[in-house]
């Protein structure tokens, strides 16, 4: 007789039960009121972000994404696209200028990889000795993140680590959590899209969705 996938211990479930979308939302709350402190206490902004920023700088004087304004030959020399729209649409729409946003956005994306992090973790199916102590389980992967200095120090930069990572999980949760349907593989390919868009590793998962479409 075949067994439910869904009965086996560690594979993930379907979604949250009240108490635990609950429980989410306090332990990030919680945990991106540390994570903000951490982002300031590492906060920098890289020399290699100015990359972006010099490409975003020439689009908003009419010249589009190159690195020389003419009479120069337009030269494309940045690898990260989707980051670079980011810092150009925020600028547009707000004012605020790529070295004044750019390490907000990855503050803000760092704490959505917080916040999935967790949601991965709380839909894991749980053993019933194990149950009782999610809240354990969620504080400590928690503390591990947020007293990791890596990651502390990459949720700001200037560079599209944190857009990165959030993209990755995006794209984990999709494959794992998502419905056996035509809506897994769309949510899947739209995040390996964004995330070919963000790096060109990103290419990486276009071709482990594609295997799994197949």
């Amino acid at each position: 007789m075949r067994r439910d996938q869904s009965s086996r211990p560690g594979v993930p479930t379907g979604s949250l039960v009240r108490g635990d979308r609950r429980l989410l939302a306090i332990a990030s709350a919680a945990g991106c009121l540390a994570l903000y402190g951490g982002w300031r206490l590492f906060w920098f902004l890289t020399d290699d972000a100015f990359i972006a920023f010099r490409y975003v700088s020439n689009a908003h004087l009419g010249y589009g994404y190159v690195w020389n304004a003419p009479p120069f030959l337009p030269v494309e020399g940045y690898t990260s696209f989707l980051w670079t729209v980011l810092l150009d649409v925020v600028w547009r729409i707000t004012g605020v200028e790529p070295p004044d946003s750019a390490n907000w956005l990855s503050l803000l994306f760092a704490c959505g990889t917080l916040t999935l992090s967790g949601r991965l973790l709380l839909r894991l199916d749980w053993s019933d000795r194990l149950r009782p102590r999610r809240a354990v389980f969620l504080a400590l992967m928690f503390a591990y993140l947020l007293l990791n200095r890596t990651f502390l120090a990459w949720s700001s930069s200037g560079l599209e680590t944190a857009l990165f990572n959030f993209l990755v999980l995006l794209w984990a949760s999709a494959l794992l959590f998502a419905p056996a349907t035509a809506r897994r593989l769309a949510l899947a390919g739209s995040a390996a899209a964004a995330l070919a868009l963000t790096r060109p590793d990103g290419l990486l998962y276009c071709a482990v969705t594609a295997a799994a479409v197949f």
